[in-house]
């Protein structure tokens, strides 16, 4: 029977083989440290890149951040936009500047350039310059946040599309319930009663006692807007300057028209010193088809230093309070309001009846147009039907009627076919 063995290894091949087996193990050893430090040398890559974004040159960096400083004074204004033309703010940054004026103003922070095209010349621009610095106040501050203000509502596109179904220009009702079905469903109408007048006038008592009297007795929506209101909330950045009570004025309107709208009976009671700011918003109301009602509270100011509720006169009198509407600041009174109460007169309850009675008479309580004198319903489940013959089709009509059968009535036969009718 056959035997096998082995073979004796040369001394070469032995020699190939232990080599092979040390290079696979030094080369997994390899792979293993440089999984290792990879992630080392990775935040190492990081950690270089920025210290070389922080280390960057002084000059370089100033050169980056420095913006032009243009020098104003306080009689600077921005001129009007003339209309069609919209204005451009430009932030315009430069290198470092060494002069005087970038020196007094080089901590307001950069300028803003409020170019404003010119209708005659198109080459030629205006700018006017102001500083928009965080940390310095209003009284530091070149500008006037009025005409910017103003140049900035006039540069508002003038119609908006809401939505697809409502075209450019026209009414935005189609992408709203309608008016009539949500009176309908509300039981009231929605409307403006805008109360003005000298501080300490009764605005925000009498708008308190008839909010009270429509919402406990006849459950009605009713909504009051005063400054104690805004003033805390979304007028909040406004001061008492002539540009920021025409804003708050604006912005109570506006949030006035909305809330009207929806079928909310919206109080305002508001100084809304300036006769154009209230005319801008009836304006407003009239383009919606909301129903507003300015109401006038004519107090003479020796009355209203005679209430005195929060001793704002007094103030004015020892010279504390400067700048006190219908004292040393002007009020334009209503030429033509809608109410007129004379407080000083009236008791506080006479004068709420007297605006309830006007939203009776005027259909607001009730959600269907208002057809009949008060206190009647509402004929042919609140629509209206018109028996009355047209006058272009009074002949057409008498000329029908002459060959229609005749029959003869007594007086009261009429008397009856007109109740019926």
């Amino acid at each position: 029977m056959a035997r096998y063995a082995y073979a004796p290894l040369s001394v070469d091949e032995e020699r190939r083989g232990r080599f092979s087996h040390h290079q696979a193990a030094a080369e997994a050893e390899r792979a293993a440290k440089v999984n290792e430090r990879m992630p080392m040398f990775v935040g190492i890559c990081v950690l270089v890149a920025i210290a070389f974004v922080l280390s960057r040159s002084p000059a370089q960096a100033g050169q980056a951040a420095t913006p032009s400083v243009v020098p104003t004074t306080n009689s600077q204004q921005i001129n009007s936009v003339p209309e069609g033309t919209a204005p451009v703010i430009q932030v315009v940054p430069t290198a470092n500047s060494n002069t005087n004026a970038a020196a007094d103003v080089s901590d307001n922070g950069p300028v803003i350039q409020v170019v404003k095209p010119i209708a005659e010349s198109p080459s030629t621009t205006t700018t006017t310059s102001f500083s928009t610095a965080s940390t310095s106040s209003s009284a530091d501050c070149n500008c006037n946040i009025g005409e910017l203000r103003k140049a900035a509502l006039d540069a508002t596109p003038p119609h908006i599309i809401e939505c697809a179904a409502a075209s450019d220009g026209e009414s935005q009702s189609a992408c709203h319930l309608p008016s009539a079905t949500r009176y309908a469903a509300l039981k009231q109408k929605g409307a403006t009663l805008w109360m003005t007048g000298c501080s300490g006038a009764g605005k925000t008592t009498i708008a308190t006692a008839l909010e009270d009297r429509l919402v406990k007795a006849y459950g009605k929506h009713v909504y009051r807007l005063d400054g104690d209101n805004l003033r805390t909330g979304i007028n909040r950045d406004l001061t008492f300057s002539e540009a920021d009570r025409a804003e708050s004025v604006r912005r109570t309107g506006e949030i006035a028209t909305l809330f009207a709208d929806s079928g909310v009976i919206t109080l305002v009671g508001l100084i809304s010193p300036y006769r154009g700011d209230r005319d801008a918003v009836r304006k407003r109301h009239e383009e919606q088809g909301i129903p507003f009602y300015e109401i006038f509270l004519d107090v003479p100011v020796d009355e209203l230093k005679k209430r005195d509720p929060k001793g704002q006169y007094a103030r004015v009198e020892s010279g504390e309070l400067k700048h006190f509407t219908c004292i040393d600041d002007p009020y334009e009174p209503p030429l033509q309001p809608e109410i007129t109460l004379k407080t000083h007169e009236l008791e506080i309850e006479q004068s709420a009846d007297i605006l309830f009675r006007r939203l009776e008479m005027d259909g607001i309580l009730e959600g269907a147009p208002k057809l009949t004198p008060p206190g009647l319903p509402n004929p042919d489940g609140d629509e209206e039907i018109d028996l009355h013959v047209p006058a272009h089709l009074r002949e057409e009509r008498m000329a029908e009627a002459e060959t229609l059968p005749k029959v003869l009535i007594s007086d009261l036969d009429l008397n009856w076919l007109q109740v019926i009718g």
